[in-house]
């Protein structure tokens, strides 16, 4: 859409081959994510690994029922204890270091939604 645009103001079409070129890179990669096989795994915030003078967040340690995950955090990490669902591709490289399984790189991590109550269940309102 970009490449047309460009294309109807300048008049000149080597101005608008990059936008077709972007376009055209952005269709594909969008598709190949679409398509894409992935996992869901779900497990709580275990720890908060930090840099040594600033602070800043390293990475997180998840605990799920396979065993403990290290993941590299990102500015804003969640809370210790949390529920969280983390999304893999099928390919992504698993490393095994001391028991604790190693990913690099992931493709979403977001907060797991707690279960539902049923209406019938006795409890407190």
């Amino acid at each position: 859409m970009l490449f047309i645009i460009i294309w109807a103001i300048t008049g000149n079409i080597t101005l608008a081959i990059p936008c077709a070129a972007l376009g055209a890179y952005l269709l594909v990669s969008g598709g190949l994510l679409v398509h894409r096989d992935f996992l869901c795994i779900t497990g709580t915030v275990k720890e908060i690994v930090t840099t040594g003078i600033r602070k800043r967040p390293k990475y997180l340690l998840l605990e799920t029922e396979e065993g403990i995950i290290q993941l590299p955090a990102s500015q804003k990490p969640f809370p210790v204890g949390s529920s969280v669902t983390l999304y893999l591709a099928t390919n992504t490289p698993v490393y095994e270091q001391d028991g604790i399984f190693k990913i690099f790189s992931y493709l979403a991590l977001e907060f797991a939604a707690p279960p539902k109550k049923k209406i019938d269940e006795p409890g407190k309102l």
